[in-house]
């Protein structure tokens, strides 16, 4: 099978801070946009790339602001999801999607086996293996992780507005969750979506449910506004008020961990 990734692609992710010493491991699945040079842009103009479809617009920014924050480990996807959608089970429904919100990605039609097997083994499996990587590293440092998965929301979808600025995935584990959307509401103004706009129980995210509520790790997913965090002053904004949110859920997680 020839290799799809060639000397002058990007490498399909990325890992920052990788000695941080927070808890929280933070992961981007739709961080990037490259594709890779073969593809020949999967046959569709460049600004569609760069629209909603082809990758988390302003989560690069915001993820990589936590990091710092928090002197915390983050992992990117450095692959568009149109190439292959690290959140998706590998050949499930959308993941190499031929159609994305009604744009036809010609790129993705009548892929053969080995062409998909490609996308897993060069892009899908070593994002996956980094995130599992550093949570290995965190627990011999005696670490329990807190997965923290990052991702933006298109403001408008089928004709309709969606008001969150800031929506919580979760599935069983509310750990983490709950006293996150707890220390957010504090703030009267904001609209805190709780598993808005998306649900995270039909079905989780792949990363979350592979990595973390398979094991039993404390963990949850967060949606940001795209047309909040579009730009390097919205997604510091944003960045900060999250931030603030995510330290006292995670106080209140440990001293329930104490008290138990």
């Amino acid at each position: 099978m020839s290799k799809l990734l060639e000397p002058n692609d990007p490498a399909p992710f990325e890992v920052i801070n990788p000695e941080g010493r927070s808890p929280i491991l933070f992961v981007s699945d739709h961080n990037g946009k490259a594709v890779p040079h073969g593809l020949d842009n999967l046959g569709v103009h460049q600004w569609e790339i760069e629209r909603h479809i082809g990758h988390d617009i302003g989560i690069d920014m915001v993820a990589r602001a936590l990091s710092a924050h928090f002197d915390a480990t983050l992992v990117l996807a450095n692959y568009s999801r149109l190439v292959i959608d690290c959140n998706r089970r590998p050949r499930a429904e959308g993941s190499m999607p031929e159609v994305s919100d009604t744009t036809p990605i010609p790129g993705n039609r009548d892929l053969s086996d080995g062409a998909r097997q490609a996308r897993i083994d060069e892009i899908f499996t070593p994002y996956h293996q980094a995130i599992s990587q550093r949570i290995s590293v965190m627990q011999d440092r005696g670490v329990a992780p807190l997965l923290v998965a990052l991702h933006s929301f298109t403001p408008t979808m089928d004709g309709l507005f969606r008001p969150w600025e800031i929506g919580i995935l979760w599935l069983d584990d509310g750990r983490l969750a709950v006293p996150l959307m707890s220390a957010l509401r504090r703030d009267p103004k904001l609209s805190i979506g709780d598993n808005e706009p998306y649900s995270g129980r039909h079905p989780a995210g792949y990363t979350v449910d592979h990595h973390a509520e398979s094991h039993g790790m404390v963990n949850v997913a967060v949606e940001f506004r795209q047309d909040l965090v579009e730009d390097i002053d919205g997604a510091g904004h944003w960045s900060e008020i999250f931030a603030k949110g995510l330290e006292a859920a995670v106080a209140e997680y440990e001293k329930q961990e104490v008290a138990i």
